[in-house]
């Protein structure tokens, strides 16, 4: 069973992008029911997801008219199908799988904001085990999922680090397995994000262990993180849903930014095995992978249309993308105004 989470209905506010911040601006609905959304997370409740449980708590949804629910993922490939196929209105899901699910599927849906700028997708190891670049990654063994997001990615991070993928003993295994089998030192890394270096950390402070990552964007390998995405029928038929659901949705991911205690206690009223300090540190990476020089420059939610195509061409060959997809086709700005 999906854990489900639901604001009420009420009245709707715009916000104005800024560089770094929106502002409220309060507007009436007309008489009626307000919009149900159905929002669908790309993975389980972590800190990173604080943002959007700020924006359900503080009533952002409702005043914009909208009756949210919220539900975990189950990785972002099962997130872009269900909004594909009208299961859920909108869906966070990372840039890669966009480009792959309209490339190789002709998936009928586009970005409308991007929540992280940069990828989370990264090494993550135990600073005691001698590892100090990803150069040292061969001839260790590394923990990977048997698909998904990360691994797709992982070819091509090894590529541009000049990296033998055959000098490295590859174990695949669930997710849950990482942690365990890292501080058992059953493997030298694990493929994972960023994000979770927290939680990682907090179980290897027993064994006295530092856990550090390599994140992708810092190694040569820039992509785009996780992005908001429509249905094409929804940003046709309803594009004042869209724009009142990133209102809501942004103020909330940037009051969680700059109120981080909060907003984890906010989290933890609807995910109680949130651990208060290990979301703290889950949400303040995702902060740092949100708000990029590009947003100062643009506004939180921009995407960079030149930055968008190099993304489509760096991973053309790993993903084994079908057919060229011009970047105008994967997203539109439309509904950050």
């Amino acid at each position: 069973m999906q854990t489900v989470f639901r604001a009420g209905p009420s009245a709707r506010r715009r916000l104005a992008a800024g560089a770094v911040a929106l502002a409220a601006l309060a507007a009436a609905l007309p008489a009626g029911a307000a919009d149900n959304v159905k929002f669908a997370l790309n993975w389980i409740i972590s800190g990173r997801n604080a943002g959007y449980f700020v924006a359900l708590e503080k009533g952002y949804y409702k005043e914009n008219g909208i009756d949210a629910e919220i539900t975990r993922g189950r990785g972002s490939g099962d997130t872009l199908k269900r909004v594909a196929i009208g299961e859920s209105t909108f869906g966070l899901v990372d840039t890669a799988t966009v480009i792959s699910g309209v490339s190789n599927d002709e998936a009928p849906v586009k970005m409308v904001g991007m929540m992280y700028s940069n990828a989370a997708t990264a090494i993550l190891y135990a600073k005691e085990s001698g590892i100090k670049t990803p150069a040292d990654l061969e001839g260790r063994t590394v923990a990977r999922s048997a698909a998904g997001s990360t691994i797709n990615m992982w070819p091509a991070f090894l590529k541009v680090n000049h990296i033998d993928r055959s000098k490295i003993r590859e174990v695949t295994v669930t997710a849950s397995s990482y942690a365990p089998m890292l501080l058992s030192r059953q493997v030298d890394a694990v493929l994972d994000q960023s994000s979770y270096l927290g939680r990682y950390q907090k179980a290897a402070d027993a064994q006295k262990l530092t856990i550090e990552a390599f994140r992708f964007s810092d190694y040569g390998y820039q992509l785009y993180g996780d992005a908001i995405v429509a249905a094409d029928s929804t940003i046709k038929d309803k594009p004042d849903l869209v724009r009142r659901f990133m209102a809501a949705t942004l103020r909330g991911n940037l009051y969680a930014f700059e109120h981080p205690d909060e907003a984890v206690q906010i989290l933890a009223k609807y995910a109680t095995e949130a651990e208060p300090d290990v979301a703290k540190a889950e949400l303040l990476d995702t902060k740092a992978l949100a708000l990029t020089d590009e947003v100062k420059a643009h506004g939180y939610g921009y995407i960079d249309g030149k930055t968008l195509a190099d993304n489509v061409a760096r991973i053309k060959e790993p993903l084994g993308l079908k057919r060229d997809v011009p970047a105008g086709q994967l997203y539109t700005l439309d509904f950050l105004k």
